[in-house]
């Protein structure tokens, strides 16, 4: 019974995890309710995950604003046109869907498809800007290389938001349900469960760039180094 209580212990990691999640999660919607600094507060939040998976004692407020901080300016100047791009496209798949006759909505494809691509071709971005100093241009090149070639991963990630936007639409209850559940520890919750798939993407392609360049002299880290500093090698 003692075990049980253990700082080692499963249940105490669990309880000290959910409550580091909980308190990510308020430290991510604070910080990104202005909606333009969506992107620094994302990557902050992905790099605090990343580092907490990794096992580093990590002060969670104080890491977050450092990376917040540092992150801000690659980060926000991605965002916004990102963000533009997807509105426009969207608002232009809705009106699309809303006015025209149903035999011309077919028109609507290539804007949704285009949606789509953009999309999938960065969920990537974030969290490579926690982890690596490139240009804002490789980390996107990165992206849609990765997303190809991991499209389960990718897919995942698809499927999960799809699941809960249908959730959520299933009825007004459940509606403030999951809404009570991404304001209490949802977003991070959710960040938390795909860096443990993304950090195998990452792992996997340091690895091989270990294996092709062992005399290089900025090698990427490994899993075992404090990573405390951002990697300068590009990961492809």
């Amino acid at each position: 019974m003692k075990n049980i209580f253990s700082p080692d212990s499963f249940l105490i990691k669990g309880l000290t995890l959910f409550c580091d999640l909980m308190y990510l999660n308020a430290l991510f919607i604070i910080c990104s309710l202005p909606i333009f600094t969506i992107g620094a507060s994302t990557t902050a939040l992905y790099s605090v995950i990343f580092k907490r998976i990794r096992g580093e004692e990590v002060k969670i407020a104080k890491t977050y604003f450092h990376e917040f901080k540092a992150n801000f300016k690659q980060a926000t100047l991605f965002w916004i046109p990102y963000l533009l791009l997807v509105v426009f496209l969207g608002s232009d798949v809705y009106i699309t869907h809303s006015v025209l006759p149903e035999e011309y909505r077919f028109l609507q494809y290539p804007v949704s498809i285009a949606l789509f691509l953009l999309v999938y071709i960065t969920v990537l971005v974030f969290p490579q800007m926690a982890l690596f100093n490139s240009p804002t241009r490789q980390i996107i090149k990165n992206s849609a290389i990765l997303g190809l070639i991991n499209f389960p991963v990718i897919g995942m990630v698809f499927i999960v938001h799809i699941f809960i936007l249908l959730i959520a639409d299933l009825s007004p209850k459940c509606r403030v349900m999951v809404i009570s559940l991404l304001l209490f520890f949802g977003f991070a919750g959710l960040a938390y469960f795909f860096c443990l798939f993304y950090r195998k993407i990452f792992l996997k392609i340091l690895q091989k760039d270990e294996e092709d360049n062992p005399d290089a002299e900025n090698t990427a880290s490994s899993d075992e180094e404090n990573a405390d500093d951002k990697d300068n090698t590009p990961i492809i």
